[in-house]
């Protein structure tokens, strides 16, 4: 018996591998790339055939240099008058002058394409595009500039589509020996991304006659990108060797949730996660996803920034991913190992959470292109804006592929904070292969300040921007209006524009606002590599803890009612266990602001400095587990606090900066076990909003309710 499965394996090996040889030596084509674009096990192989993903874009050719700050942080990433340069250069073609945006020579494919519209309320331009190929004197594809790529032409979506005020295009165009685009007017801002394969790499040159001759093969790809669902494209091999595991759990603070994967050569074909609630938007940063293959860590990433809905549930589907509206976040991404693993769920949230966890494993032939797949986390909380910075999202040492992120900010201020450009180097080069324009446009849309609403793409999305997602959009009467206060989502997946890499790979975003303010950054990164390929990015248990505090979105005082102090104990009444020498308390009657506070009063803590912490005694009212709620005052001098009972961590770190004494809204601390009759409140002081003028602090009262 030994002997046959030994004889069906090596058999199974061997098809694999002439397959494999076959697709190497396969001409790149149009055929290929759409096959490409939705083949997910293709991604978790290092590439056939080898290319370099670079970009040609209309970013400031001043920025030569991080060493000259001044020229590497110029914003002017675009062309309005005659004596702008954000271009390649000017020639003469037909007796026509052209603007020459990009120019490769060798074979290569461009695989996305993004402009925007000039006029934030106007989707149209005169300006005419062509696309010459091959050295050829009459353009292979010619068109309207944005008409060409926002769906409306010869490309169809949703490959090429209109997002927020921009037109975006997917959909592949390779050529074998150069390719040249030009405009016959000047170019406003623009993003060509190409591969650069090997010199003597088989390309077919893209024609329009090619185009219509895979119409229904670009059809039916089209409708599976919009149906990522559809497990046909994933060519499991054989149903009766998948495997569907299951958990479901309450997992308490500090512990894990896992699942053993099936022993032996396998992978991960898809991950679900729901938990049992989203109420408290910090559960999504402080439920952790882990991933073990092969004896070795390769995923750490809450699950918020790993399925794309950032802080929050904030719901949304691309090809790799979907974030439902009944909280089931899934991923298909394809994992591949060799002798086994383990995923799980690890809850930092301090208090209890329901999860139910599900993970598809399918077959796998593994071979010397066969790569883990990663993903890792970085947080930071404040990240001051001035002077210009370069925040980094990742840097990995050895050879993989690079396969999306999910950037969540939080924006302290209605001024437009997403300026800033990324900067991608690959192999130790000394200037980005990739140099963007603007962190909206890396993510497939433009005029950010003004394009706050959801949208979303298969390939990218925002799934949240100022207070709107998919479930509550941005009204049509406000539509005009520019605030980009409070959490954004921005989230990209790559497919045909994936980031192959050797030595090294370092992905930056410049962070550029328009305000001298501290904002909250976060983001998700996500690759392929193999045992040896390193990152920076380590687990951040404590900066997962450090959520980003959301602001007023609606400029209006929080109101409490007599109900919402139910159970409730006043800090007048409670003992201080520990504070600082300099401490100073002054009960205050607030009846006449506008607002609820018990019994009309709270306490002001004075005196107090970053880092200061104060502690509570809070009676208990039963001997049981109970769940506390905290109600406070904003105002005009007050810090951001950060709370724990009994020494663990209790909801998140909230800003109590007002412009005038209010009531905060109710702060869930959660559920905790009283110790001898008592909850110890620990208070500390962790920094200020920037309008602050102090760090003092007001509390109201603490209530007491069964847990249920």
């Amino acid at each position: 018996m030994t002997c046959v499965i030994r004889t069906i394996f090596l058999l199974g090996t061997a098809s694999f591998l002439v397959a494999a040889a076959a697709q190497a030596q396969e001409p790149v084509s149009i055929q290929s790339l759409l096959h490409e674009m939705v083949d997910r096990e293709s991604v978790a192989r290092f590439p056939a055939k080898n290319f370099r993903l670079k970009q040609h874009s209309s970013y400031n050719r001043a920025s030569k240099t991080p060493k000259d700050a001044k020229g590497w942080f110029t914003n002017k990433d675009f062309n309005n008058n005659p004596g702008d340069r954000n271009f390649i250069r000017l020639e003469e073609n037909n007796g026509r002058q052209e603007w020459v945006l990009m120019d490769h020579q060798g074979p290569g494919a461009i695989v996305r394409t993004w402009m925007p519209w000039r006029n934030a309320n106007q989707p149209d331009t005169d300006i005419h595009m062509r696309v010459y190929l091959d050295g050829a004197d009459e353009p292979a594809l010619e068109g309207n500039m944005l008409g060409m790529f926002d769906g409306s032409g010869v490309i169809p979506a949703p490959f090429a589509h209109s997002s927020l005020r921009s037109a975006v295009n997917f959909f592949p165009i390779p050529y074998a020996k150069s390719c040249k685009v030009t405009t016959d007017k000047m170019p406003f801002f623009f993003i060509f991304t190409f591969r650069e394969y090997d010199a003597g790499t088989p390309v077919e040159t893209f024609t329009i006659a090619d185009l219509e001759s895979n119409k229904e093969l670009t059809e039916e790809t089209g409708k599976l990108l919009l149906n990522p669902g559809n497990r046909a494209d994933q060519a499991v091999r054989a149903s009766a060797d998948e495997n569907v595991l299951t958990t479901s759990a309450t997992i308490k603070s500090q512990d894990e949730q896992s699942l053993d994967l099936p022993s032996g050569t396998a992978a991960v074909r898809e991950i679900s996660v729901k938990l049992g609630s989203y109420q408290t938007p910090s559960v999504t940063r402080q439920v952790v996803l882990k991933i073990e293959f092969d004896g070795k860590q390769t995923v750490w990433c809450p699950i918020g920034d790993f399925f794309g809905s950032g802080i929050g549930l904030n719901p949304v589907q691309g090809w790799y991913r979907t974030v439902s509206e009944d909280g089931t976040m899934s991923c298909r991404w394809v994992m591949p190992y060799q002798n086994g693993g383990k995923v799980s769920l690890l809850n930092l949230s301090g208090e209890p959470v329901d999860a139910e966890l599900v993970v598809k494993t399918g077959d796998w032939t593994w071979d010397d292109r066969s790569m883990y797949f990663h993903a890792g986390w970085r947080g930071q909380y404040p990240v001051p804006t001035r002077p210009f910075s370069d925040w980094n999202y990742v840097t990995l040492e050895g050879r993989g592929v690079y396969v999306g992120d999910t950037l969540t900010v939080m924006n302290p201020v209605e001024k437009w904070w997403g300026e800033g450009d990324e900067k991608i180097w690959v192999d130790g080069e000394d200037f980005p292969s990739l140099f963007g324009t603007g962190t909206e446009d890396y993510y497939g849309y433009s005029w950010g300040g003004i394009s706050t609403d959801f949208y979303q793409h298969p390939f990218h999305a925002q799934p949240r921007a100022h207070k709107w997602n998919k479930v509550s959009r941005k009204p049509e009467s406000q539509a005009g209006t520019r605030n980009t206060l409070g959490y954004s989502v921005e989230t990209r997946s790559r497919s045909l524009d994936k980031m192959p890499f050797h030595r090294s790979l370092q992905l930056d975003m410049e962070i550029w606002h328009w305000s001298d303010v501290e904002m909250g950054y976060g983001v998700g990164a996500y690759w392929y590599g193999f045992a040896d390929t390193a990152s920076n990015r380590k687990p951040e248990p404590q900066q997962v803890l450090n959520v980003p505090p959301l602001p007023d979105l609606d400029g209006t005082e929080a109101d409490s009612s007599a109900n919402d102090f139910k159970g409730a104990v006043e800090f007048e009444e409670m003992e201080i266990v520990s504070n600082p020498k300099q401490l100073t308390t002054k009960p205050q009657n607030l009846k006449s602001y506008k607002g609820n506070w018990n019994e009309t009063d709270h306490v002001l803590f004075k005196g107090l400095a970053v880092g200061d912490v104060v502690e509570f005694r809070v009676p208990t009212s039963s001997p049981v587990a109970e769940r506390l709620t905290l109600y406070a005052t904003r105002s005009k001098d007050f810090g951001i606090l950060r709370f724990s009972v009994n020494g663990k961590p209790a909801g998140s770190q909230v800003d109590f900066y007002a412009g005038k004494p209010s009531p905060s809204a109710a702060i869930e601390l959660g559920v905790f076990d009283p110790v001898d009759g008592i909850y110890v409140l620990r208070v500390e002081v962790v920094g200020k909003n920037p309008k602050s003028s102090g760090t003092f602090f007001g509390l109201d009262c603490v209530t007491r309710l069964e847990a249920k």
